[in-house]
């Protein structure tokens, strides 16, 4: 694919997790995923103002890396609790995937964890049996994929993981029509697209109570750096709008942010303005909120 043709999401940059009580979330993920905080502070003003959600600020925040200090991370930010908030039932950025040396190993580990494991380690099957994962369930109920390669190909799509639990690498979007999510994202950021495969999600099906034979509609879109992807789930119609407090972020698995070359070339419409942040996760570079075909907010900050 030439430069021209190239997607302008390039790399998944941040995944934001919206909680309650981030200090919980601190101590979950520096222990059991070795996660390490690299920054702690209040969202400004600029900041909660380009989100869309004025009420985030002054509101704390921490930003986690991998132990490795690779330049992802996952940023917590403080929420008012979300009384009708139920994971895997709403639409928006359903779950955060990271990639891992070994999930059966890290399995072993994670059960004396208090993460809830809602999905023991297991190949995916078929052409990607070489591709085991787990799932859990964290503090903030947001919802992690650990998956491995035990292949691990030179010519593998999946990255190479720097740690034993490395960096995010898919976020997991859900949507009552993957067709119209496609069509957005190809649309608006020259994303390719894909065929759309029919699965069992066994995890999902769970939390809808529905049978665990029940089939979902899904696809992958990548992004232009190697090892980066959008999944996007299809849900039934039942499955709505995410709750949320007025004026703040999402609960759980909240918002993520890519980076691409320009904010400029974007044909999008953006929620607020264009802001300059020093935190680390944007050294002072020029970042803009958007929301997406199912209303997720998605974070665009120039590299």
């Amino acid at each position: 694919m030439n430069e021209k043709n190239m997607p302008l999401l390039q790399e998944i940059k941040v995944n934001t997790i919206a909680a309650e009580n981030i200090d919980i979330v601190e101590e979950w993920y520096s222990t059991w995923l070795d996660y390490k905080v690299c920054e702690r502070g209040f969202i400004d003003q600029l900041l909660a103002d380009s989100w869309n959600a004025p009420l985030m600020k002054n509101q704390p925040y921490l930003v986690l890396q991998p132990s490795t200090k690779e330049d992802k991370f996952i940023r917590v930010c403080k929420i008012d609790r979300v009384k009708d908030y139920k994971p895997m039932t709403s639409l928006g950025w359903n779950s955060f995937e990271l990639i891992v040396e070994d999930v059966y190993q890290l399995y072993e580990k994670l059960k004396e964890s208090p993460f809830k494991i809602i999905g023991p380690p297991a190949s995916l099957g078929g052409d990607l049996d070489f591709i085991h994962a787990m799932q859990v369930e964290g503090p903030a109920k947001e919802i992690l994929y650990l998956t491995c390669d035990k292949v691990k190909a030179p010519d593998s799509l999946l990255p190479k993981p720097k740690a034993f639990v490395g960096r995010p690498f898919i976020v997991i979007l859900a949507a009552n029509g993957i067709d119209e999510v496609q069509e957005f994202y190809c649309s608006k950021f020259g994303l390719k697209k894909e065929e759309d495969m029919q699965t069992k999600i066994g995890v999902i099906a769970h939390a809808q109570n529905l049978p665990e034979e029940h089939i979902y509609d899904m696809g992958f879109m990548a992004l232009s750096k190697v090892g980066n992807f959008i999944e996007y789930d299809g849900y039934d119609k039942a499955f709505g709008e995410r709750p949320c407090n007025e004026g703040q972020l999402p609960p759980g698995c909240s918002t993520v942010t890519f980076t691409v070359t320009s904010l400029d070339t974007l044909n999008i419409d953006f929620v607020g303005n264009t802001v300059n942040n020093d935190s680390i996760i944007y050294n002072g570079k020029r970042s803009r909120t958007a929301k997406g075909f199912t209303g997720e907010l998605i974070e665009l900050v120039e590299e």
